[in-house]
């Protein structure tokens, strides 16, 4: 084998073996099992087997090798798993989630009958014309229906949902970025070159891998559960409390006025930490605290352009809080629908 053969053999086997064993650990050795978790170790290993499976048939001497037997057949399991862990994450509750081990199953009875019925060794030529090219548009399918349910769901999102889980979005959003190369890949290129998907599987591997493992916060946030998250809730009685008193001294104090206002400024006057008072925002009020703050700025600016007709938007922007005019304009048309300008017309129209 020459060496540059050889090179390409060790880059992507080796990313494919570490692809393996974290495919392991996600189902055999992560705890607690949540199930978001495993599925996306079934996914792993089912799209590290198929990339190893490109490798030994490029360096093949054999064709079909002994570990061709069963052919593309397990090709089938990585859609369907893709799909699931996607759903698993922004629709946990989903009956499809529920019974996601019955929809496995029938397609692993689909792989079963496909290699008793059509044997990969008595018509390898069929399979590669056919059966994969049938396998790779399954494949799509699955990955397209995840990515509507991915932007359906940011639709939905509120703000502070969005801030809240936003490495989550990153993930999931990067992680479809990559299984659509990797489908290219497979389903363009010819199988001379097959070896490519087990290159770039590799350096996508890789690349998600040493991010995660320097951001750990991150790595936290997309797979450990949220349950000691949830045990630090505030209890309702304790948060309608600090409403009360965070609506007083946003009234009285008009902190908002300040354009350099921290959380922890406000967090400090509540008597709570930062971290709680993120909590109180995002858990009772479903607002992150860009969304809280611009808002009272924002019925701030109305009264300062009904009451001081002759100022100038800018300068009642900054008089409200705003630190720039286009924080200012955008704030004031996501709350109220139009821009200061068009606001300030209707209000001089109405006046005449």
């Amino acid at each position: 084998m020459a060496f540059s053969s050889l090179f390409l053999f060790f880059f992507g086997a080796i990313g494919i073996f570490n692809s393996f064993l974290i495919s392991f650990y996600f189902l055999l050795y992560k705890k607690p099992k949540q199930i978001s978790n495993v599925l996306f170790g079934w996914f792993l290993l089912f799209i590290s087997e198929r990339a190893l499976r490109s490798l030994i048939y490029f360096f093949s001497e054999i064709s079909p090798n002994a570990y061709s037997t069963f052919g593309p057949v397990t090709f089938l399991c990585i859609g369907p798993f893709f799909f699931l862990y996607i759903i698993s994450v922004i629709r946990p509750e989903s009956s499809i989630i529920t019974y996601w081990k019955y929809h496995i199953l029938c397609w692993v009875l689909v792989a079963i009958s496909m290699h008793i019925i059509f044997p990969f060794r008595s018509d390898p030529i069929f399979y590669k014309k056919y059966i994969l090219k049938a396998i790779n548009i399954q494949w799509a399918i699955y990955v397209l229906i995840a990515t509507i349910s991915y932007i359906k769901h940011l639709r939905k999102d509120t703000e502070a949902a969005r801030e809240k889980n936003r490495s989550i979005h990153w993930w999931l959003g990067s992680l479809l970025i990559a299984v659509y190369i990797q489908w290219i890949i497979y389903f363009f290129i010819s199988y001379t070159y097959f070896v490519v998907g087990s290159i770039v599987f590799s350096v996508l591997f890789y690349m998600f891998y040493l991010f995660l493992l320097k951001r750990k916060k991150e790595r936290n946030h997309i797979f450990e559960p949220n349950s000691k998250y949830n045990k630090k809730k505030i209890e309702d009685e304790t948060a309608s409390t600090l409403i009360t008193t965070l609506t007083s001294i946003m009234t009285d104090q008009q902190l908002y006025k300040n354009s350099g206002l921290k959380s922890s400024d406000i967090a400090m006057q509540l008597g709570i930490s930062t971290h709680q008072f993120s909590q109180l925002l995002n858990d009772n009020l479903d607002k992150s605290f860009a969304a809280f703050i611009n808002a009272y700025r924002v019925e701030e600016a109305k009264r300062l352009i009904k009451e001081n007709t002759k100022y100038t938007l800018e300068a009642i922007g900054k008089e409200s809080g705003f630190n720039s005019k286009s924080t200012f304009y955008n704030s004031f048309k996501r709350v109220v629908g139009m821009t200061p300008s068009v606001y300030r017309d209707q209000f001089l129209r109405s006046e005449l």
